[in-house]
This record gives C-alpha cells, sequence and structure tokens, in this order.
C-alpha cells in the first residue's frame, strides 16, 4: 500500500447565507446565494518562475561518478521557464491578496484571474515562509481606477466541528468551482509541515489548484486558506487542511501597516510533554508544552516564566504541542496581553505575556566567501533568535550558518547545503563572521572542513 503523501495544494471554502433557499423542513437546499457574494473575491493565480536545469549529458547523474566527486559535478546549466497555479482570496477593497506562500514562490511574474474573467498582473509584497502564508497586491495600469469585491474575516477560533463550509477554488486547472463539506476537526498539528500547525481540518473536495483558496462560514466570511491534504493519489479523499483565518489576519495586519512580515515572538522553545514526562511530572495526562529554553530579555522571561514550567493554555485555549502553540502565538499581535496557564511544581497559576516582535536577522552580517578555496562562493550569516527560528533550530544557538550556495560548485568544492552550520576549518573552530574570514585567508596544503546537518556532524577532507 503506498504511504500517505501530504501534498500542498489550496482550497477554498465557501457556505450559505441566511438568503439561501430554504426546504419545507427549514433546512437550507442551496449555497447558490452565498457563492455569488463571495466567488467575485476569489482568484486564479497563474506563476512563471525561472528554473535552473542540468543540459544533458550521461555522465552528470551518473551514480558511479556522483560518488566519488560528492554531487560536485554540475556539468553545463541552463534555464527554463516553468509555469504552475493556485488560488488566492482578495482580502481589501484596494487588491490585495492571500495565498499559500508555495503558490508564488520564487515567481517570476504572477497573474490573477477573476470568476467574470478579468485578468490583471500582481506583485509580491511579503510571506511569512513558516505559515505558509504570502499576501500580493494587484497592479493596475497608470491612471487606472477600480476596487474590488473582497471577503470579510471570521473568528476562526468560534468555528466548530460540524459547521458546513464550501470550497472555492482552480482545481487541475478546470476553473472556478465550489464543493461542500464540514469542519472535520480544529487544531490538528504534527502533520510535519513544520513548526506552526494548527489546522482547520474539512472533508470538503480539494484537489491540487486550490491552493491559497477561501474557507468561508455561512455567512460567506473568511474562516481559513487552503494549504494541504492527505492523499494516496494525489486527488482530494475527504482529508484536507486549511490555515486558521486568525493567522491570515495577523499577517496582513502587519504587511499593511509596516510593509513587511512581523512575526510575534515568544522568546522561548519547549518539547511536547510526552506520557512518560506526564507520568514522572504527576500530570492527569500528557498535554502541554515543557519549557527547556528562555532567551534572556525576551517576552518569556519578563512574563517570569522558568525553564520547567508546562503550559497549558494560550489565551484560554488549550495548548496539546509545541506546533499549536507556535501556531496560536503566530495567530495573536505583536504588543498585545495574554493570559498562560501554566503548570509549575504542582500547582496552576495564570502568567500575563505580552507578545513581543522577532527580532530581525543580521543579514548586514552576511559574508561571501571569495578567493580559491573549498567555501568559495558560499554565504555564511551567524545565528540569531530569527534566523534559528527561521531554521527550526534551538533559539540561543551560536556560530555561523549557511544561508545561500553558489549557482555552480567547481572540482574540489564542498557541497555544503542551505541550512548547515560551520563548526571548524582545519581544527580552528568557527564561531563568529571573523573566524572563517581568518581561516579562509590562509593558503593550507589540504582542508579539514567539519559542519552539521541536522543532528549529524559531518568531516570532510579536501587536498
Amino acid at each position: 500500500m503506498k504511504r500517505l503523501l501530504l501534498i500542498l495544494s489550496v482550497f477554498c471554502f465557501i457556505s450559505g447565507t441566511s438568503t439561501a433557499r430554504e426546504n419545507m423542513m427549514g433546512l437550507r437546499s442551496s449555497f447558490s446565494q452565498t457563492v455569488k457574494t463571495a466567488s467575485p473575491a476569489v482568484v486564479n493565480i497563474f506563476t512563471e518562475k525561472e528554473v535552473a536545469t542540468r543540459a544533458f549529458n550521461p555522465f552528470f547523474d551518473d551514480p558511479f561518478f556522483n560518488k566519488f566527486l560528492q554531487g560536485n559535478l554540475s556539468g553545463h546549466m541552463k534555464k527554463r521557464l516553468e509555469r504552475s497555479l493556485g488560488s488566492g482570496v482578495v482580502v481589501t477593497e484596494d487588491g490585495y491578496i492571500v495565498t499559500n506562500y508555495h503558490v508564488i514562490e520564487d515567481a517570476k511574474s504572477i497573474r490573477v484571474v477573476f470568476n467574470d474573467r478579468k485578468e490583471y498582473a500582481a506583485e509580491f509584497i511579503a510571506a511569512d515562509k513558516n505559515t505558509d502564508i504570502a499576501v500580493m497586491r494587484i497592479i493596475l495600469e497608470e491612471g487606472e481606477e477600480a476596487t474590488f469585491k473582497y471577503v470579510n474575516f471570521a473568528d476562526s477560533d468560534a468555528i466548530e466541528v460540524g459547521d458546513i463550509v464550501l470550497a472555492l477554488g482552480n482545481p487541475y486547472g478546470v476553473g472556478q468551482s465550489v464543493s461542500m463539506g464540514i469542519v472535520s476537526a480544529t487544531g490538528r498539528s504534527n502533520l510535519g509541515t513544520g513548526e506552526y500547525e494548527n489546522f482547520i481540518q474539512t472533508d470538503a473536495a480539494i484537489n491540487p489548484g486550490n491552493s491559497g483558496g477561501a474557507l468561508v462560514d455561512s455567512e460567506g466570511k473568511l474562516v481559513g486558506v487552503s494549504t494541504a491534504i492527505y492523499s494516496k493519489s494525489g486527488g482530494s479523499q475527504g482529508i484536507g487542511f486549511a490555515i486558521p483565518a486568525n493567522s491570515v489576519r495577523v499577517t496582513l495586519n502587519s504587511v499593511l501597516t509596516t510593509g513587511k512580515v512581523t512575526r510575534p515572538w515568544f522568546g522561548a522553545n519547549g518539547q511536547d510533554v510526552t506520557d512518560a514526562l506526564a507520568q514522572q511530572l504527576e500530570l492527569d495526562r500528557p498535554t502541554g508544552v515543557l519549557i527547556n529554553e528562555i532567551v534572556p530579555e525576551g517576552p518569556a522571561e519578563k512574563s517570569n516564566l522558568e525553564i520547567g514550567d508546562i503550559i497549558l493554555t494560550f489565551a484560554g485555549h488549550p495548548v496539546e504541542n509545541m506546533s499549536q502553540l507556535n501556531a496560536r502565538i503566530a495567530s495573536s499581535f505583536v504588543g498585545e496581553v495574554y493570559d498562560l496557564g501554566v503548570w509549575r511544581e504542582g500547582k496552576n497559576y495564570t502568567s500575563q505575556l505580552m507578545l513581543g516582535a522577532l527580532p530581525d536577522r543580521r543579514t548586514e552580517d552576511q559574508y561571501t566567501v571569495r578567493g580559491s578555496n573549498p567555501l568559495e562562493g558560499f554565504t555564511f550569516e551567524p545565528l540569531s533568535p530569527a534566523l534559528s527560528d527561521d531554521l527550526n533550530m534551538p533559539l540561543n544557538s551560536k556560530g555561523i550558518v549557511v544561508v545561500k550556495t553558489p549557482a555552480q560548485k567547481g572540482f574540489g568544492m564542498i557541497a555544503l547545503n542551505e541550512g548547515d552550520v560551520l563548526i571548524s576549518v582545519n581544527k580552528k573552530s568557527i564561531n563568529t563572521i571573523k573566524d572563517l574570514q581568518t581561516a579562509v585567508s590562509r593558503r593550507p596544503s589540504g582542508w579539514q572542513i567539519v559542519y552539521k546537518r541536522g543532528n549529524q556532524t559531518h568531516r570532510v577532507l579536501i587536498q
């Protein structure tokens, strides 16, 4: 039996209003009016991106050569255009659109098409990769004026299992389509899509091409943006997931007020409470997040949290695991104060947490290695809470990490990937950019480079 595949795919959900037709028993028999109201705010998205491919040569992909050359025989590279499609939702009258980041990632051009076949170019504004939400804006011609139909946000925390939802999007590129279902579950996490999982699950039929579409309630308000499905075949099998509207609204609000994504920051990290931990700590059941890391002077420390505390609730909502806590924080607002339900040494108490803004990455300190050495062309950046957060690493991590690799790697180059942490060069520890600059300024007869990828440490010798 084939393993279940988690397939990124956008979905739109729309449901009926009070004007929908009702049958003799008072039950709605049509959601046509809701669809007519919401569908003008849903767009089909067409993107083009430039991808590099290897020119044909029978040796370049030969496993024998790759084994001994460590995959560094890149060959002649050429570029081609790759086209893809998805869906999006207009959320402001002046043409701001939300969609999934994976729909428009690295797009060279973006065009959106409304259900009345009007077509516009769109520009990428900003995105939060961790929540897979991107914000675009429709581009108008010089002197052109237009207002757009848009959907209003609902409070996604208020939806309940059993609520009717409709999916609206562009499945398989056939054109705008609608499907109906119910909310199957809320707070879904541990799906392996990232650190910010708090999905709405639905059985409304959603398929590839629906990515970035809208989930609306019975009043036609946005309750989620569809992002993933479980499937053996690649098509809908009744298990789809949407990013809650409250999380989308935080990203949109940040972009509209600051022009960029300002992510809410907790300033702490933790681990899921397992059954063994729950028994050891004398908890009734395995739930919550055990705090094991606190950033000095961060929001968590200022709220008097301590290592060893267990967070059970956030703003009155149960917290089952770290992914769910991260998602709750991601759907909250910087500068607002939220209640934390905390278990400490056998007692429950409430702590007030004021969320801060995740500090900016230290991109101004990036360094690209030049000269004849195995690290030539690689760009490194000092680890910071923001970069560690992007890489899902401990927030207090130290050192420097690869943030960009060269387009082509020559013979004798090391095969580093983005996210690899450099440990040492020729037995000299690398903790700062200055350490790296000193190491590569020398001209040894050979190179010994140690780096860490995930939980694995690698040592490479190059003569």
